[in-house]
């Protein structure tokens, strides 16, 4: 038996009272669930504690032969005060949930990588400073965490998504930022998490760097699937 915190990616509908779970775990990294969520008022308890990004702590038998697990205990681990309410932040947090779930495969502990996921979690629903960048910031660490992570800026002119590297010389390629979107990029990569909300930009460069940085994943993660939250996210933040 296993215990463990986890993070909510995602759930499908299983059959009238049951849902298929994603949730990325402390202990065993990502892994899915069938949960019971009954009916009526009860489900909707239920399913209110599994929203993209909720944070939960489940108990289950750990078995390998079987792709789909049974949590014998699932219950909220800690409470998120503004994602849920917030309609900025339930997009970012939409999004947030579908990058994370796109870019991780792995069923194998990734205490490390749990970690920044939660506290980035915990920051987001926390900060009272705007929030109109935050999924920005968010990708660039995360791409750490993942093996691209881009090189240190010094003034160059573009960056080059498929090296991951900031270069002088226009790539011969199409994949790469320029103007404002590098010095932007190179901004953002320069603060800290915790100061997500100190770049200024407008929503026509934010637009355009979102892009730019879901193709820098999309090239560096093999068979990544295509994204859909961001285009709601685009239309909130506009």
């Amino acid at each position: 038996m296993i215990t463990t915190d986890g993070i909510v990616l995602s759930t499908i509908r299983y059959s009238d009272s049951s849902v298929i779970a994603k949730i990325y775990t402390e202990q065993s990294g990502l892994a899915s669930f069938m949960v019971r969520v009954g009916s009526g008022k009860k489900a909707i308890t239920k399913l209110a504690l599994l929203q993209p990004l909720s944070l939960v702590e489940l108990t289950y038998k750990k078995d390998d032969r079987k792709g789909i697990h049974s949590p014998q205990n699932l219950e909220r681990s800690e409470s998120l005060n503004a994602i849920p309410f917030d309609t900025v932040k339930t997009c970012v947090a939409l999004f947030m949930a579908e990058i994370i779930s796109r870019s991780i495969h792995e069923e194998e502990k990734n205490q490390r990588l749990f970690l920044f996921l939660k506290h980035a979690i915990l920051l987001l629903d926390e900060t009272e400073e705007s929030c109109s960048n935050f999924h920005l910031k968010f990708m660039v660490e995360f791409s750490s965490y993942l093996g691209f992570y881009p090189s240190v800026f010094n003034g160059e002119t573009y960056f080059d998504l498929y090296e991951g590297v900031f270069v002088n010389a226009q790539p011969i390629h199409a994949h790469y930022t320029e103007g404002q979107s590098t010095v932007k990029l190179a901004e953002i990569i320069s603060i800290s998490i915790t100061e997500f909300y100190a770049v200024q930009m407008s929503s026509t460069i934010r637009r355009a760097l979102l892009q730019k940085l879901i193709d820098f994943f999309r090239l560096h993660l093999d068979g990544m699937k295509e994204l859909r939250s961001h285009k709601v996210l685009e239309e909130v933040l506009a």
